[in-house]
């Protein structure tokens, strides 16, 4: 079959929601040890030692290539920056609505779109055929958007709010520029493979709300779904609600709550298609069963919004032909290049 040589994201993104529609999650079991590996770079991160490097890169393929998720430990952001960060979640999340709504996403006039605030029973990120049962504050920034462009509640409504969520934004876009020589070790390629693609990378940061069920079923969270990114560095609050499939077991499973300063790392759609699906871009969802308020912030990264992703050198040849055009992250959101 002929490789079609433009990207078409209403397909893929068709495509993503008719394969969600089947999978079936009436079922999830506890994790066994094992199940999402543990990742430990402060060796490495303190020393810069290369064998060590390449102790990671296998740990980090066989996670990605079986698993698609695991837990980071060992990096370089401090404990009082996730509690940080989670005060300031539920701070906003504890405003008045009114407040909420002044920041609401896709405001009439706003500078750009899948910004702001997301109400409890939207139907976006992702987009399905129910609701999903979760409330979210969302920035994005690259090379076009800066912080400004976002929608923030203003300082007398919420004292160091902004400030507090720009720092932890560039604190995670920091640790993930770090981590990117162990993904290209892992894929076979020189070290600083990937760093002309990520010079002014995409992120998106979201912070999350998930009301207690106090026993009755609420539907979904967040709904199946895979995540769109390159990877997403997930910071939560210790309350269990993570389902995974599990492809080793072939049934879904309920993600173990990190350790202490632990993150929760998963590869994305745009790494599994960069590596020609070496990499596994693996379905999850969210439910919080618990009779406890859930708050997490995912950070989701991304190469530079225009950067062509063409099929990874070390993931094609004559025996495995690229399965995907050459595409940006703007393509793959159906933005067209140079708008």
């Amino acid at each position: 079959m002929a490789l079609r040589n433009k990207y078409d994201a209403a397909a893929k993104e068709a495509q993503l929601r008719a394969e969600a529609s089947l999978w079936k999650t009436l079922s999830t079991q506890p994790a066994n040890p094992g199940d999402v590996p543990i990742i430990d770079v402060s060796r490495w991160f303190a020393t810069n030692d290369h064998a060590e490097l390449q102790r990671l890169g296998d740990a980090l393929r066989s996670a990605n290539g079986q698993v698609g998720f695991y837990q980071l430990v060992g990096h370089d952001i401090q404990p009082s920056e996730f509690a940080a960060i989670l005060t300031q979640n539920r701070r906003f999340h504890a405003l008045p609505d009114s407040v909420k709504q002044g920041v609401a996403m896709d405001l009439p006039g706003c500078k750009i779109g899948g910004t702001g605030y997301l109400g409890y029973g939207n139907w976006k990120l992702p987009t399905r055929n129910n609701p999903n049962q979760n409330a979210a504050f969302v920035i994005k920034r690259d090379h076009r958007i800066s912080s400004d462009d976002n929608l923030w509640p203003k300082e007398d409504e919420l004292p160091g709010f902004r400030e507090s969520v720009e720092r932890y934004g560039e604190l995670s876009e920091s640790l993930a520029k770090r981590l990117l020589p162990i993904y290209a070790v892992a894929l076979g390629l020189k070290e600083d493979y990937f760093q002309k693609a990520f010079e002014a990378p995409f992120f998106r940061l979201r912070m999350s709300h998930y009301q207690p069920s106090n026993g009755e079923k609420t539907g979904f969270g967040i709904h199946p779904h895979v995540d769109t990114s390159f990877f997403t560095l997930l910071l939560t609050d210790g309350v269990p609600g993570l389902s995974i499939f599990s492809y080793q077991r072939n049934e879904w499973i309920q993600v173990p709550t990190p350790g202490p300063n632990a993150l929760i790392v998963n590869s994305g759609e745009l790494l599994r298609q960069w590596s020609n699906d070496r990499f596994l871009s693996t379905r999850h969802f969210v439910t919080n069963t618990t009779d406890r308020d859930r708050y997490s912030v995912p950070f989701f990264f991304t190469p530079n919004s225009d950067y062509r992703m063409q099929c990874l050198p070390t993931c094609c040849g004559p025996d495995r032909p690229p399965k995907y055009p050459p595409f940006s992250y703007n393509e793959s959101q159906g933005v067209v290049q140079g708008e």
